[in-house]
């Protein structure tokens, strides 16, 4: 089943760790699926600049980027370029 997108997402967010606020930076995400079922994955860009060491520091699975309509998103960072995928649903 090929890819389908859901919805595109750009903005300004804020990047926490365990709460505490790393950064705002600019996003562009991805809402898609090829599922059956519809599961919804999610991937796309974060700036990073001046911010990527202390992400990686930071450890995989405590990130969470607060889009500016106020949803959030768990992320993991996959590569050094700000690349990013959710894991997990948007939270409300």
């Amino acid at each position: 089943m090929p890819r389908r997108v859901l919805e595109t997402l750009t903005g300004v967010g804020e990047v926490h760790v365990d709460g505490e606020l790393l950064r705002r930076t600019r996003y562009e995400l991805t809402l898609w699926t090829d599922d059956p079922d519809d599961t919804v994955h999610v991937d796309g860009h974060i700036d990073i600049t001046g911010i990527g060491e202390a992400v990686v520091l930071a450890g995989p699975d405590r990130l969470m980027l607060r889009l500016s309509d106020g949803r959030r998103l768990p992320f993991r960072l996959t590569n050094s370029g700000g690349g990013i995928v959710g894991h997990g649903a948007l939270q409300l």
